[in-house]
């Protein structure tokens, strides 16, 4: 019997998940730190997502960058960067949490909804880069950080289609021209 479901399993189509994750408007934009990656974060919560939520458990989504200086990706050249943040519910107040990790703030929300909707509010994760490094190519990705689940709940996750909330990598190049502070300035 088992043999039997696993097959049908894997032929679910992909409306049965109902949750998704990706960016929306990414754009690249230089700062006297190095480069900034900014983008607004459509989620849609899964219904497992949802039970664990409102089981306790919280969501961690990692946002991975990858710059490179050339247009052929190189593994062990690229600068990688992973920023994360949090989705919890709070039970006592029956308010939502979203914990971004990267830039140390907390916010609360009395509805889910408001929460997604802030979410897809622009925000900056940086890229920081030495004075003298050059980027023409940044890859970004956000998905789901099972490292962060529960020990129990992480096997599971990498079979269950509601589980799938990883998007495709997108490539974005880096602005014609990196302004520093002092640089181009002359009136």
């Amino acid at each position: 019997m088992v043999f039997i479901t696993l097959p049908l399993a894997a032929c679910r189509s992909d409306r049965e998940t109902e949750g998704h994750v990706g960016f929306i408007r990414p754009e690249l934009v230089w700062t006297d730190e190095g480069l900034d990656f900014v983008a607004g974060v459509d989620l849609d919560p899964s219904p497992a997502m949802l039970e664990a939520l409102d089981r306790g458990v919280s969501v961690t989504f990692l946002v991975a960058l990858r710059a490179s200086s050339g247009r052929v990706w190189l593994p062990v050249v690229d600068e990688r960067r992973r920023h994360r943040f949090r989705i919890s519910y709070l039970p006592l107040s029956r308010h939502y949490e979203l914990d971004d990790l990267h830039n140390d703030t907390r916010a609360t929300f009395p509805r889910l909804n408001m929460l997604v909707r802030a979410l897809r509010e622009r925000r900056s994760w940086d890229i920081p880069l030495a004075p003298d490094e050059t980027v023409s190519l940044v890859r970004a990705r956000i998905q789901l950080d099972r490292t962060r689940l529960p020990s129990p709940m992480r096997l599971p996750t990498w079979f269950e289609p509601q589980w799938r909330l990883d998007s495709d990598w997108q490539t974005l190049e880096s602005p014609p021209e990196r302004r520093r502070p002092g640089q181009g300035d002359d009136r």
